[in-house]
């Protein structure tokens, strides 16, 4: 397979030396990747400027902010039999980047525009492809994140509890649920991963990606068989 994921956190400009962002380092996109590089597959990473190197093998692509990540995710999507949206891409940017610093004042207001929702948008390729997800929740986690399910057309989504105790960025462990859509059925499957370290969360999700993909692959040419 050729999965496409992409990792850590965008920075959206609010002048030449300051910017919005969050505490993304990009270490669930690196795990990913290792997964996917051990078992064979062929792995191009979009990633933000989180600290967490990529593994040497996956092709690495870097972007800054939003746009630059929802771009260079368009372009190249096409050719992916997997695209995991795993970065933590900032949910607002100014809406105007001062092109100099601006001043230290005693009031300022920043007006915000929300960015791209990057894997809702994507166009969706012909001949099949494995959609993921992540989402990070507060409150009632699983409604919530079956929502978006729904939502984005994912066939994955991973969950996470968001407002617990410290961040759930960086090496720490996270409290997550693995939703895979079921066709015809108005809710998910949800399986509780419970609290675990984002290496096991990156090998569930690959078992999974790879049974969807192959499965669609044997389902067609099942099809093909019949109808010869």
């Amino acid at each position: 397979m050729h999965l496409l994921i992409s990792a850590g956190p965008t920075r959206e400009p609010i002048d030449p030396v300051r910017f919005l962002s969050n505490e993304s380092t990009g270490y669930m996109g690196s795990r990913l990747a290792a997964e996917a590089l051990a078992r064979g597959h062929r792995v191009t990473v979009v990633r933000g400027p989180g600290p967490e190197p990529m593994p040497s093998g996956a092709r690495v692509v870097a972007v800054r902010d939003a746009r630059g990540m929802e771009a260079a995710m368009r372009r190249l999507a096409a050719g992916a039999d997997a695209v995991i949206m795993a970065a933590a891409v900032s949910d607002f940017r100014p809406a105007r980047a001062r092109i100099s610093k601006l001043r230290r004042r005693a009031r300022l207001t920043l007006r915000l525009v929300a960015t791209p929702d990057i894997i809702a948008r994507l166009p969706r390729r012909a001949g099949g492809q494995v959609r993921v997800g992540f989402a990070l929740e507060g409150g009632a986690v699983v409604p919530q994140a079956a929502r978006k399910l729904r939502a984005k057309r994912l066939d994955l989504l991973v969950a996470q509890r968001g407002n617990g105790a410290g961040s759930p960025f960086g090496r720490r462990a996270v409290h997550a649920w693995l939703l895979t859509r079921r066709p015809g059925a108005a809710a998910p499957a949800v399986r509780p991963l419970g609290t675990v370290a984002k290496a096991q969360v990156a090998r569930v999700l690959l078992d999974k990606v790879e049974e969807l993909w192959y499965g669609q692959h044997r389902m067609r040419k099942a099809g093909h068989v019949a109808k010869t």
